[in-house]
């Protein structure tokens, strides 16, 4: 009976550290360890065309909003441009941009649009603007 009570305890000390392990992380510190820290940065990382600005692309547009001026660039991935886009507004000087990644999977589903840089009300109406005017089917 003994020998019961002493393994039974010992299973229930060891789920104790076991869930205490868990209970006691952070998302900064795990973000930041293996195997977490990759697969961290692959969430925020975009493709090599968005990131370094490597699409096929049309001229830029310069439009008003609001009173505001705003630069405006659309671009795609290449030789993927149906199912791969972006969007891009600056404000008028070129300090701040705000875009709409938009992909599509192979199988032709709709869109998925990530917004990027917090725009607001007005940038992303721009935004969706360009959007639409570049994909009239969708």
């Amino acid at each position: 009976m003994k020998i019961v009570s002493l393994s039974t305890l010992a299973g229930a000390s060891l789920m104790l550290v076991v869930g205490g392990a868990c209970a006691e992380q952070y998302l900064p510190e795990i973000a930041s360890k293996a195997p977490y820290k990759k697969a961290y940065a692959e969430m925020l990382s975009h493709p090599t065309w968005v990131s370094k600005a490597q699409g096929t692309a049309s001229p830029v547009e310069k439009v008003s909003a609001e009173g505001k001026s705003f630069t405006v660039g659309h671009m795609c991935k290449p030789h993927d441009c149906a199912d791969n886009q972006l969007i891009v507004v600056f404000n008028a000087d070129g300090t701040k941009s705000w875009g709409l990644l938009a992909t599509r999977p192979a199988d032709g589903e709709a869109f998925s649009k990530q917004l990027l840089g917090n725009p607001d009300s007005v940038v992303q109406g721009l935004l969706n603007k360009s959007f639409s005017d570049n994909n009239p089917e969708d």
